[in-house]
């Protein structure tokens, strides 16, 4: 089967495409990457209490036609000779009702909720510029925790393509006639 000039010349504006819409792509995910492992490394420094449950629940949020909930909590704490209160919430995650797959995503949400109840304790560490800002030491709440290891998988994969298809275009690349000639016959001797 010939590939006509026209068809080799839309495949090659294709993958160029492609190669560059996966090094934005890499880009973009590197920033991210950085960004979160610095809050992370920041976050790791914070001082670290034992909060209180004042209310643990699985709400409903408002975003779009498919009904999702995620946990919100209400902790309340001491950090030196005050009080303070501070809100924790998950991610979003669909009801029973929505198809998904896995099936059930949201049974690790209701038994975290129901294991947390009034009163219990949960080690977190708190922002000492701002009070009302916490994250969990225990990382058991569902999908919650570190996100770096993801964003590095993520970088990576995307980084991987992104030279696969840089590698393709370079190796695809049409070579023009002066320098096909070039290389063969010497410039002026």
């Amino acid at each position: 089967m010939m590939v006509s000039p026209d068809q080799k010349m839309t495949m090659r504006m294709g993958l160029n495409f492609l190669v560059l819409l996966f090094g934005l792509c890499t880009i973009f995910a590197s920033v991210v990457t950085v960004a979160e492992a610095w809050q992370e490394h920041l976050q790791a420094r914070w001082p670290e209490v034992t909060a209180r449950v004042d209310e643990c629940s699985l709400d409903p949020t408002s975003s779009g036609l498919r009904e999702k909930f995620h946990i919100r909590c209400r902790l309340s704490y001491a950090a030196g000779a005050e009080q303070h209160a501070a809100n924790i919430h998950s991610n979003n995650v669909p009801s029973r009702e929505v198809w998904q797959y896995p099936r059930n995503q949201i049974a690790p949400y209701e038994a975290w909720v129901n294991d947390h109840p009034e009163g219990t304790p949960i080690v977190v560490r708190y922002d000492p510029a701002d009070h009302t800002k916490v994250v969990l030491v225990a990382t058991d709440m569902p999908r919650g925790g570190p996100r770096t290891p993801n964003n590095v998988k993520l970088l990576e994969f995307l980084a991987g393509i992104f030279v696969i298809l840089l590698t393709i275009a370079r190796i695809t690349r049409p070579r023009s006639f002066a320098q096909s000639a070039g290389s063969s016959m010497p410039l002026n001797p």
